[in-house]
Formats: structure tokens, C-alpha cells, sequence
């Protein structure tokens, strides 16, 4: 009868501590950082490109990561950020215009991977780690936290931080190299491998949610005195 008490007591003691976890990471998620009115602003720029298939049902990259960008927007949007959203119909060279002329505080680039159809894993590009003085970028800070959201929730291999300006037999990322803001390009994940499209496709809103969570956190953390009090 004692150690069915025992048993009993620790069985409830996990159930509660599972519970406690539960509740935490529920009011973590709710948690975002919030700013004054338009204080902060972002360029928001899902790829246009919709020549590029992936496997099965994903379709375009295009759609597809346009449907990202329709969690990512509202989310901003809610918590103070004036979000400037790409056209699809224009190109890369208009959107990095647009968003110098706007001086936006940032320009986050979203798009999904393609090689093979074997290689896997997410990636987040900025243009340079560091700079001309030897200091980490802001563009690599927010790069790693873009990337560190995404594998919070990806199954599978961190292909981690990238310098976009090496790309590309040293021709660099148009969209990182020509913003005149803090820039990140993230590679979600490989649309033309069957696991990692069938896992976009299941995953389009917290794949959103992580990405704004990473946006809003990086911007807290890069402009403090524009947070609501």
C-alpha cells in the first residue's frame, strides 16, 4: 500500500510538472515583444519565384512561401511593426530599391532550398559576419536568430549561418548584398526532397510563428527604446 502511494504521488507530481511545462511554454508563446506604432519597420519579402517546383503536392516556391509570409505578416503587424511587403511581380533589384528608399529597419528575405532532391536542411544567409572594423554585423545576428527559431521545430540537419557574398562563384545574394539595412535570406528547408517538402507543407504555420518570434525578438533586442512600456 506504501509504495502505491509513492507510485501514486510521483505519478501526480510528473503529471503536474508536465502540466507546469506546458502552461510556461504557453505564456513564453504569447509573451512576443511589443512596440510603439510603427516604430520599427521590416521589408517582408517571400520569394517570387514561381518556376521553382518541389516535390509533390508542394507546388511553387513562390506559393508556398507566400503562405509563410501570410503567417509572418499579421503576427508583426499585431505588435507594433510597420511590415512593407514585396510585390511578386516585381523583381529582387525592385524590392532592395523600394526597401532603401523606405529605410527600413530590416530586410528579411524568405524563400525555400533546392539541389538535388537529397540534400536537406535550413539555412539563414546574411551578407557579411563581420565588418570592415572586425565587429559581428547586425545581419548575422539576425541571421542566427532566424536560423535558431527554424530549429526549434526542424527535424532534421542545421545547415546553420551563411555569408552570402561567397555564393554564387563570389557573386552575392542580390536581395543581402544590395539592402543598405540589416538583411537576412533564409532557406527554410529543401522543397525538391520528399521529407523536407511533406514537412513545409505540414508545417506552414509554426514555421510563420517561429519566424515572426525570431523578427520581433531580434528587433527587441536591436531597438529597445521603441518597445511599448
Amino acid at each position: 500500500m506504501k509504495n502505491y502511494a509513492v507510485s501514486f504521488a510521483l505519478a501526480c507530481a510528473a503529471v503536474f510538472a508536465l502540466a507546469t511545462s506546458a502552461n510556461a511554454q504557453e505564456a513564453q508563446k504569447k509573451e512576443l515583444p511589443k512596440f510603439k506604432q510603427d516604430a520599427v519597420s521590416l521589408w517582408l519579402s517571400p520569394s517570387n519565384q514561381i518556376h521553382n517546383i518541389g516535390f509533390g503536392e508542394y507546388r511553387s516556391e513562390k506559393e508556398r512561401m507566400n503562405e509563410v509570409a501570410d503567417v509572418v505578416e499579421p503576427i508583426l503587424k499585431k505588435q507594433g511593426v510597420k511590415v512593407y511587403r514585396n510585390d511578386p511581380e516585381e523583381s529582387i533589384r525592385d524590392y532592395t530599391r523600394r526597401a532603401n528608399e523606405l529605410n527600413v529597419d530590416l530586410y528579411f528575405a524568405i524563400h525555400s532550398n533546392a539541389f538535388n532532391g537529397t540534400a536537406h536542411g535550413t539555412v539563414a544567409y546574411c551578407h557579411k559576419f563581420k565588418d570592415a572594423y572586425g565587429n559581428e554585423t547586425e545581419g548575422y545576428r539576425f541571421a542566427k536568430r532566424i536560423n535558431d527559431a527554424l530549429m526549434e521545430i526542424y527535424p532534421r540537419n542545421n545547415r546553420g549561418v551563411k555569408e552570402s557574398y561567397k555564393m554564387y562563384n563570389g557573386k552575392p545574394m542580390w536581395e543581402t548584398s544590395d539592402s543598405h539595412m540589416p538583411a537576412c535570406l533564409v532557406e527554410i528547408a529543401f522543397h525538391d526532397n520528399e521529407e523536407d517538402s511533406k514537412w513545409i507543407l505540414a508545417n506552414i504555420q509554426p514555421i510563420g510563428e517561429q519566424l515572426a518570434k525570431a523578427v520581433l525578438e531580434h528587433l527587441a533586442a536591436e531597438h529597445p527604446d521603441a518597445l511599448e512600456k
